[in-house]
Order: C-alpha cells, then sequence, then structure tokens
C-alpha cells in the first residue's frame, strides 16, 4: 500500500498518440485512420478509429499494475457482460492473447485493445434529474449483485481507490493539498470517519467491485422523446475486492458535483440500489462516512496527481469537481443524512430520550405563547414576511410576556421569491424572548462548555443541550440538574442527540423543509422545556391521500406530487414549507394573488350584505356600466353569470333564440367550457379525449386557424382559412342545416395562445352575418387587459362581434362572469322566461368586479401587461435562437404558448419533453404547465402584476431547463 502512494505516486505512461498507433498495428494488426488520447488519472486511453469508421481502444495500463490484475479486469467485464451490460470486451492480439506485455521507457507496460462502448458519459450531462439517479443506482445494484460471485486472484490488489484503506490515503497524501484551510478539514474529518467506521469494519460484506461506477464510467445516450437511457459500463481500472457498500458510496460521492446545494441528492440512488441489493444495518450506518471518505480519496490524489504529473490536464480539470464531492457531504449533518437514508429505505429510526423527568430550561416563567411564523400566520399581510428578519422583530416586539417560536416551523420570513432553490427556513431550534433577563436552569446533569462564538453546551447521557444568547455564570465542568447557568432575555435553544455536532461547531438554526425529517432524528423539540407540548408536524401526504377519498378524481391536481399550496402573493404562490413559487398559469387571479384592496372590498361586502340581483342596489348598475365603456358602442347589455360555461352556456341560448337556428360553428383545438352546451362546441381533445366524436349532430367544427402546424401557413393563412369557412357555411346552408352561431376565441387559448391568422375574423364574421347568423367572441381567457395592446381580443382583429363572453379576470378568483350584447339579442330570450344567476350579480359579486375594472386602471395592468408580455416575447425568441427544441412562439402580453417541436420541419411535437420541463420546472420554483392537444406548449399566463423581475428568471430558469437537461 505504501508503495502506491509514496511521493512519486503513479503518473501516466509516457506514450504519445503516434506510439499508439504503432502498438496498435505491431500487437494487433489494426490500421488506424484517426486516433484520440481520452482522459485518465493513471492509465492511457486512446480511442483508435479504424478506416471503416469502427471504434475501438487501446489501453496501456500503469506499469504498477500486474498482468494477473489485468486480466482479474477482463474476468469483470465478462462476468457484466453476461449480466446484460454493455461493457467493453478484450480482443485478441495478432498472438491470441487478450493482454500483452511490452517495454516503454525502460518498464513493462501491459496493453489491450478493447471493444468501444457506445454513448457519452453521464458526467457530460450537467442535470441529473430524479429518474435518472434511481436508474444510477439500479445499474449499481445489479453491477454488484453480478460481480458478488466473482473471484479471481488479480482482485485481491491494494489500490488507493480501495475504501478499506481510504484513511491511509488521506493521511499520507493531504501535506500535498495546497490550502492550509481544506488541510484542517480534511483531518477533522478524518478523525469522525475513522470513530465511526472503526465499530462497523467487520460487519461490511466483501466482495468484487467495478470500484469506479460514477458518472465518468457509465454511459448514456438520448432516449426517445428527450429521455436519457443507460447505455455502458466502461473503465474497469479499479476492480478489486472491497466492501460491497463501498460500490454504492463511490457512485453516491459522484452526484454532489451536479447539485452541490442539495445533499440528499443521492436519496433515489440509495433507494433503487437498495431494491436490488438490500443494505445491512451496519452498511447503512456506514454508508455516509464511506461517502465521505471517497470525496476525501478524490481530493487529495487530485493534488498529488497534478504535482507529480503535472501536464495531466484530466486529473487537473477534475480538482474543484472533487473538492466539491468531498466538501457537500463533509459538511452536512451526517446523523440527518443517516437519518434520510433509513427514511428513504424504509427503515426504523432509533427511539428519542425519555424527556419526562427533565427540569424546566427557565423555572418560573410562566408558560410563554408561541408566536407563529408560518404560511397560516395572522401577523402577516400584504407581504410582509418578505422583510425577512425585519419583520420577525416586528412580531416580537409587539408580543406581550414571553414568547416562544416553533420547532420544525417553515417560516415565511426566511424565504424568499424567486429563487431557483429550496429556503432553508424550518427551525431545528426554538427562540425565547421575555421582556426582562429571566435566569437559565440545567433540565438534568451533565458537563457543561462553551465555544468561543458564545455557544453554550449541556452535554447529558442521552441528548446535548445547546443555547445561545445566555450570559453565562457558571464555569465549564460538570453541573448538576436544576443548577443556574446565567440569564438571557434572547435565547435559541437546541436539544439534540450525542454525535450530531461537536463542541467546535454550532448548529444551524434553520435547514431546509425536505431535509428536516433527517434533522428531526437528531434534533427533539424543545417546547416541553418550557412546559409546551410538542409541535405537530404537517400531515401534507394524508392530506392528498384524504383528496383522493373524498374528492373525486375527475377534479384532478397538478404534478404527481403536488406541493401543498395554502397562500399567495401578487405573482407568487406560497406552499406549507414557506417555498414561493412563480406562478405562470393563474390567469384566473388578474390582479395577483392576495390583492388588498380585493380582500378589503370582499370583506366589506360581506359584512354589509350580499344578495342576489333581484334586489334593487347601486353595485350591479355600476359594474354593468363599466363593462359597457370597455366595449364598442354597438352593445348596449349586460347580463352577469357566475362564471365562463355560464357565460357560453348563455350566448349559446341567447344566439339561438334571436336567429331560430340550432346550428352551431366551432373551430377544431377550442375550448369553451364544461356545462352541456359549452362542452357540446368544445373539441379539445386535452380537455375530452372523445371530443370529437361525441359531438351533438347541431356542431360543426371547422380547421383551427393555425397558420404554423395547420392546413396553411403563412402569410395568406387567414384568408385560406377563412375561404374553407365560407364554403363549409355554403355547404350547410344547402344541406337545410344553416348555422345560427359562430363561436370562436379571438386566439385560441386552450391551444397555447394560438394566434388567428389575419384577415380570418373579419372574413368568417362577416360570411356568417351574411347567412342570418351571429357571432360570439369568447374572451373569457383573453380579455381583460391580458393582451397589452388590447383590451378585448377581438380589437386585434378589428372586428366587432355580436356576443362576448367573459369570466375569470373579472373577479380576481371570485367566481364572476358576463355576458355582453345587443338588447335585441337579450330580448330575444324573454320568450323562454326572465334570466337569473344568484352569484353572478350578487352584492358582493358586483362590488368585487367594480374593483376590479378600478385596479386594472389605477395599476395600470394593461400597460404592464403589454410592456412586460414584450420582454417575454424577446426573451422566448432569443432562447429560440439557442434551443432547438423551441419550434414557435405564440401570443402577446401576457397570455403567450412556448411549442416544443423534435423538428423543426416536420413540426413533431414534443409532449413528454414539455411535461418533463414542467417538473424540473417545479423544482427551480416555477410552476408553468403544458396546454393544447398535443400536450407540447408551455402557457405562460401569470397575473396581471407580472414584473420584469420574475419575467428575467422564469427566461432564465427556462434557459437553464433547456441547457442543462431535465
Amino acid at each position: 500500500m505504501s508503495a502506491l502512494i509514496a511521493p512519486e505516486g503513479l503518473p501516466r505512461p509516457a506514450v504519445s498518440a503516434d506510439d499508439a498507433v504503432r502498438l496498435a498495428a505491431e500487437f494487433y494488426g489494426v490500421g488506424t485512420a484517426q486516433v484520440k488520447e481520452l482522459g485518465s488519472q493513471q492509465d492511457r486511453n486512446f480511442r483508435l478509429t479504424a478506416a471503416d469508421g469502427v471504434w475501438q481502444l487501446l489501453k496501456i495500463s500503469n506499469p504498477a499494475f500486474t498482468r494477473t490484475e489485468i486480466e482479474a479486469q477482463n474476468a469483470a467485464m465478462e462476468c457484466l457482460a453476461a449480466a446484460g451490460f454493455a461493457a467493453p470486451l478484450p480482443q485478441l492480439s495478432v498472438n491470441g492473447e487478450p493482454v500483452e506485455s511490452t517495454v516503454l521507457g525502460g518498464q513493462k507496460h501491459c496493453l489491450r485493445l478493447l471493444s468501444y462502448v457506445e454513448g457519452a458519459p453521464v458526467i457530460d450531462r450537467p442535470h441529473l434529474g430524479p429518474a435518472l439517479r434511481s436508474a444510477l443506482g439500479d445499474w449499481l445494484g445489479r453491477a454488484s449483485t453480478a460481480l458478488a460471485g466473482l473471484e479471481h486472484p488479480g482482485l485481491d490488489r491494494s489500490l488507493q481507490w480501495d475504501l478499506r484503506h481510504g484513511e491511509e490515503v488521506v493521511a499520507a497524501l493531504v501535506p500535498f493539498v495546497r490550502a492550509e484551510w481544506k488541510q484542517d478539514l480534511l483531518l477533522r474529518t478524518l478523525e469522525r470517519i475513522s470513530s465511526t467506521l472503526a465499530p462497523l469494519k467487520d460487519q461490511l460484506p466483501v466482495q468484487a467491485v467495478h470500484g469506479d461506477l460514477t458518472d465518468d464510467n457509465i454511459v448514456c445516450a438520448s432516449g426517445p422523446r428527450g429521455s436519457v437511457e443507460l447505455t455502458g459500463i466502461i473503465d474497469f481500472s479499479d476492480a478489486m475486492y472491497s466492501w460491497r457498500v463501498a460500490e454504492l458510496a463511490v457512485g453516491c460521492s459522484a452526484l454532489f458535483h451536479h447539485d452541490p446545494v442539495n445533499p440528499l441528492t443521492v436519496l433515489p440512488m440509495i433507494r433503487a440500489f437498495h431494491a436490488r441489493a438490500p443494505l445491512s444495518d451496519a452498511e447503512v450506518r456506514a454508508l455516509w462516512p464511506l461517502i465521505v471518505l471517497r470525496g476525501a480519496v478524490l481530493a487529495v490524489s487530485g493534488e498529488h496527481q497534478v504535482t507529480i504529473d503535472a501536464g495531466n490536464d484530466y486529473a487537473s480539470d477534475a480538482l474543484d469537481r472533487e473538492w466539491a464531492m468531498f466538501e457537500v457531504p463533509a459538511r452536512y449533518d451526517w446523523n440527518a443524512a443517516e437519518a434520510s437514508i433509513r427514511g428513504a429505505l424504509g427503515m426504523e429510526l432509533p427511539s428519542p430520550p425519555d424527556t419526562s423527568a427533565w427540569l424546566p430550561l427557565v423555572p418560573g416563567l410562566p408558560v410563554p405563547a408561541p408566536v407563529d411564523f408560518s404560511w397560516d400566520s395572522e401577523e402577516f399581510s400584504n407581504g410582509s414576511w418578505l422583510d425577512g428578519a425585519a419583520e420577525e422583530e416586528r412580531i416580537f416586539a409587539e408580543a406581550a410576556g414571553a414568547v416562544l417560536t416553533r420547532f420544525g416551523e417553515a417560516r415565511l420570513t426566511r424565504a424568499a421569491v424567486n429563487s431557483a432553490e429550496e429556503p432553508a427556513n424550518t427551525a431545528i431550534a426554538v427562540e425565547l424572548r421575555t421582556a426582562v433577563p429571566a435566569a437559565v436552569h440545567t433540565p438534568f446533569a451533565g458537563t457543561l462548555s462553551a465555544a468561543p462564538d458564545g455557544t453554550v453546551r449541556l452535554e447529558g447521557a442521552e441528548a446535548v443541550v445547546v443555547l445561545s444568547g445566555v450570559q453565562l455564570e457558571a464555569g465549564p465542568g460538570p453541573v448538576d440538574a436544576g443548577a443556574r447557568l446565567g440569564t438571557a432575555n434572547q435565547l435559541t435553544v437546541w436539544v439534540q442527540l450525542p454525535g450530531a455536532y461537536s463542541a467546535a461547531e454550532t448548529p444551524p438554526r434553520f435547514v431546509k423543509a425536505s431535509e428536516f425529517p433527517g434533522y428531526a432524528a437528531g434534533f427533539l423539540d424543545p417546547s416541553a422545556l418550557f412546559g409546551l407540548p410538542p409541535a405537530t408536524p404537517a400531515a401534507d401526504e394524508a392530506l392528498l391521500e384524504r383528496r383522493t377519498n373524498a374528492y373525486d378524481a375527475l377534479q384532478s391536481h397538478y404534478y404527481e406530487a403536488p406541493p401543498r399550496i395554502e397562500r399567495g402573493w401578487k405573482e407568487h404562490l406560497i406552499s406549507t414549507s414557506g417555498r414561493h413559487y412563480l406562478d405562470m398559469v393563474n390567469n384566473v387571479t388578474s390582479l395577483g394573488h392576495g390583492h388588498p384592496v380585493v380582500a378589503e372590498t370582499a370583506a366589506r361586502q360581506w359584512r354589509r350584505l350580499n344578495t342576489n340581483s333581484r334586489f334593487h342596489y347601486a353595485s350591479v348598475a355600476e359594474l354593468s356600466e363599466r363593462l359597457l365603456a370597455k366595449v364598442p358602442d354597438s352593445f348596449d347589455t349586460v347580463l352577469l353569470v357566475n362564471s365562463g360555461s355560464e357565460a357560453v352556456e348563455l350566448a349559446l341560448r341567447l344566439a339561438k333564440a334571436f336567429t331560430g337556428r340550432e346550428d352551431v360553428l366551432c373551430v377544431h383545438e377550442s375550448y369553451h367550457g364544461w356545462s352541456l352546451g359549452a362542452d357540446a362546441v368544445s373539441t379539445s381533445v386535452s380537455d375530452n379525449p372523445r371530443a370529437l366524436e361525441t359531438r351533438p349532430d347541431w356542431v360543426h367544427i371547422a380547421d383551427a386557424p393555425n397558420a404554423y402546424r395547420g392546413r396553411h401557413r403563412g402569410e395568406g393563412a387567414g384568408a385560406a382559412y377563412a375561404a374553407d369557412v365560407v364554403r363549409q357555411l355554403q355547404r350547410l346552408h344547402d344541406a337545410g342545416t344553416p348555422v345560427g352561431t359562430f363561436i370562436a376565441e379571438p386566439r385560441n387559448g386552450n391551444a397555447g395562445a394560438i394566434g388567428t391568422p389575419p384577415g380570418y375574423l373579419e372574413q368568417v364574421y362577416a360570411a356568417v352575418r351574411g347567412q342570418g347568423g351571429v357571432n360570439i367572441c369568447d374572451e373569457v381567457q383573453m380579455g381583460y387587459g391580458r393582451l397589452g395592446r388590447h383590451f378585448w381580443g377581438f380589437e386585434e382583429h378589428g372586428v366587432v362581434p355580436d356576443i362576448i363572453t367573459m369570466a375569470k379576470a373579472m373577479g380576481n378568483g371570485h367566481p364572476l362572469g358576463a355576458v355582453i350584447t345587443r338588447k335585441e339579442i337579450a330580448a330575444a330570450l324573454a320568450g323562454e322566461g326572465s334570466f337569473f344567476s344568484s352569484g353572478g350579480g350578487s352584492t358582493l359579486s358586483s362590488r368585487i368586479g367594480v374593483t376590479v375594472l378600478d385596479v386594472i386602471e389605477k395599476e395600470q395592468l394593461q400597460e404592464n401587461a403589454d410592456a412586460v408580455g414584450q420582454l417575454l416575447s424577446q426573451g422566448f425568441r432569443e432562447l429560440m435562437d439557442r434551443h432547438a427544441l423551441i419550434g414557435a412562439v405564440h401570443g402577446m402580453g401576457l397570455y403567450q404558448g412556448v411549442e416544443f417541436v423534435r423538428d423543426r420541419q416536420t413540426l413533431e411535437p414534443a409532449p413528454e419533453e414539455t411535461r418533463a420541463i414542467c417538473e424540473r420546472m417545479l423544482e427551480l420554483g416555477v410552476i408553468v404547465l403544458p396546454t393544447g392537444d398535443r400536450q407540447n406548449i408551455l402557457k405562460v399566463k401569470p397575473p396581471l402584476c407580472f414584473t420584469e423581475e420574475s419575467a428575467r428568471f422564469f427566461l432564465a430558469m427556462l434557459d437553464r431547463v433547456l441547457a442543462e437537461g431535465w
């Protein structure tokens, strides 16, 4: 072992590309057209390309490795190939040998010609999604199982990469690490590794391992529909006998440089490995220390290698990556990591100690009042929590007497908007605030110590109490239960199990919500020290199950594992974990979530009166007048309803009554609502897979006027589509079923804000009217200033419909819709009785409707939609120049669609990629969803208060996902 880590180390053999060509010809009779050196720490690898284009790999091993070791590597390759993996296999030389020997530079080297395994190393992918990490873990488990039965004398090796010798390697090579702080961290960490692994080593099974099953040595290819498929395993240079769990530790360590801010990125890999090769309790206990040890070995070996082999760019380029592979797991809480692993594997966690005999920490203090910084705190309003620590101090200052924060609470004040990272906002400590200093005593007997930062530790037999903010009066050393420690009026308290943090480290006050279950296994709720019951964890998983059981599945939810959303502010949705998600889809909440003016209006009106429109009051007249002021003069009457579906339903009835005709013409890929009539004229198969085959006889469907991928494309498409409709109208008229109603959106919103080509609506409206029909413009999605340049979508086309339907934006989330038309059309329905909608024109709905119009004007939200929409449009065009997946950008203002295609010529849709992109965007803090019949368009329709800052964040995250993958 000592020879392998001597200062001279293992520099690569001095072999040039010309030498490789000569050796390949001499020993294997290979005529090489091209040669390219591939990276290696200690060997030389050359990819040879023959004249016929076939690739092979010439590998010249370091002279330190014997022929028996090389033959063992071949055996490992053949073992995994027999198990179904694509692996390099040795090719026989002209002498009929799989391994040849030659003298280079006065030393004997083994060389082999290996078959080439196609694929790109996984390391080339910046982002490794959960599915890919699971697939890697599955492969590690399968490979480990396959190699378990392999025996070969050449596997009994002494390698610096064998984690059984890892501690010795780190100790020997740490002097080569140039930064003193890095040396210090390595040595302190090495102590902990040694003490943790010492009692476990004899319990860890030993078998044949690949030894380097990392993202460097597992290759992949792009699969169908944007997926990633693992294709093979390469580089068996480190095949040996070692601990079985070391194979998993090596694979895990390679993940951290892909996602250094999320140490638990390894959980899918560990879970998948365990499903193939179940881990013992001892292996689980050893796993995280071995992951850290692997990173340490890489870090010191890399520094050593560049010292002895200065021209090795492969080694020098890896230094930062290898340091991350050590530092990320080394600095994470090891107890929390093990607990998280156990939780992921369904293993039991140790029972917490009995705290019933502990004494009060602050005896004589009245039970403090809990202070609430969570999502449902009534202390917060109008985004006040975004002031962060300042808002916390305000709440503390206004509290009377003693107050205590809550363990496990995800604080809104510790989260931020427009962040790609999950916030570290979940408390593993509690804070006590008192008006005057209070005496602090020991809850149990133990040993007292103080850290340089002022933190005080009381270490007992079963737990450690850590205090920050206490004015210490007692000296270090043993103390009895109930002993006075000092005073405090701003006290932070942790209760941890032994071994989590040393006396030199202060635990974090906050961790990520996703990491909290692991931390909660090593930190106890200190509330009992103040006479309060422990905090009750949120049962989010149980809630989703309750929803599934009681709330019919027809009413589906977004995402497979949806965050629980309970609060909103402006263009942000806030989960119960406090994370702020950028909301790109809520066109219903047009003004933004939690708008204070709407909230105050609603509360005031609720207190006064809420009744239906058959009573006489001012707001229903005011709302109707305000709506009429927004439309052309030909409109003179308003009918108020509850929803877009109800508005469309009413509009169809009005048109039928006025024309006396039942037949309706609509367009493909459109959606108008779920009620009987509205659904009848909805043709989108994304909402109803059987839409086209279940239309009633009185519904006729025209082609969607899509100039991007429809029958007619490009310039002149509008006239061509309109001519088709004119012919269709004539055929229906001649058949005795003349169309009485034409209904369409001014842009096809559900299809992805697809623009209606110029001239289309003008000609179709004229043709419909020419045959005695009326035109309904469905503005439920496009209207109310969302398009920026136009308040109504029909204004874009210079046309005036006969009936306008609207909803969604009208009430900022309150159910409110309207139909605007001419009195002569409305009067036609009088023969069927009067019309009435209980909530549509109620005092509450009307007052909210007026308020929404006021806010749109006062806050210039239509102008904002125009300005920010232009920023988005320009950003999408720039992304389109960089990413071939974007085939087109549709829409304007704050209703846009980004269409993903696999080929810009064939326009093959990319629905699977679109879904995966949306899932990845959720991880980065953005809620955006697919739309359209092909489900390949991102729908971009945020609240109208959407800011330039949020637009830039969205564009940056989309760019990141398209560049890194999903």
